[in-house]
């Protein structure tokens, strides 16, 4: 199944359009005949800071935590993730990136730069990335996860 989403965004120093398609992001930008670029530069710098917040916070919880999910509600992969930790009755950390505003989407981000994964759940065990819902389940049959647990 192909989809297409299509924004446009304009500044007053740049317009910029973006095509997402299942593989690959394009970015065209397009300077504006206005030439005043301090908005954009403010928001380059916002989005700069608050990818360097939320890097900081997913470092912060990874190393405070045995098991961190970062997750979204309504996900049907990261609800198995977390029913699999159930049934091993192994505490996790939960982060669920839809019920956390502006910060979520900044959050997903910035995890993408940290283990190139874009997809939810993001798995960590005992500070190491796991990876997604296959990777969980596959570790867990293989006994990898216990062994990561310390069980």
């Amino acid at each position: 199944m192909k989809f297409t989403l299509f924004a446009f965004v304009a500044t007053a120093a740049t317009a910029a359009a973006f095509t997402v398609g299942p593989q690959h992001v394009v970015a065209i930008t397009r300077p504006s005949n206005s030439g005043a670029s301090s908005s954009m530069t403010s928001s380059s710098l916002k989005m700069s800071e608050a990818l360097e917040t939320q890097t900081a916070f997913a470092k912060s919880e990874i190393e405070s935590n045995d098991v961190v999910v970062f997750s979204k509600s309504y996900c049907p992969f990261c609800l198995k993730t977390k029913e699999l930790f159930e049934s091993l009755d192994v505490d996790i950390k939960v982060h669920e990136l839809d019920e956390m505003g502006d910060d979520g989407p900044a959050l997903q981000h910035a995890l993408l730069q940290m283990t190139g994964q874009k997809s939810v759940p993001n798995v960590f065990v005992k500070g190491k990335h796991l990876g997604g819902n296959d990777d969980t389940q596959a570790a867990n049959k293989e006994g990898k996860l216990k062994e990561m647990l310390g069980l």
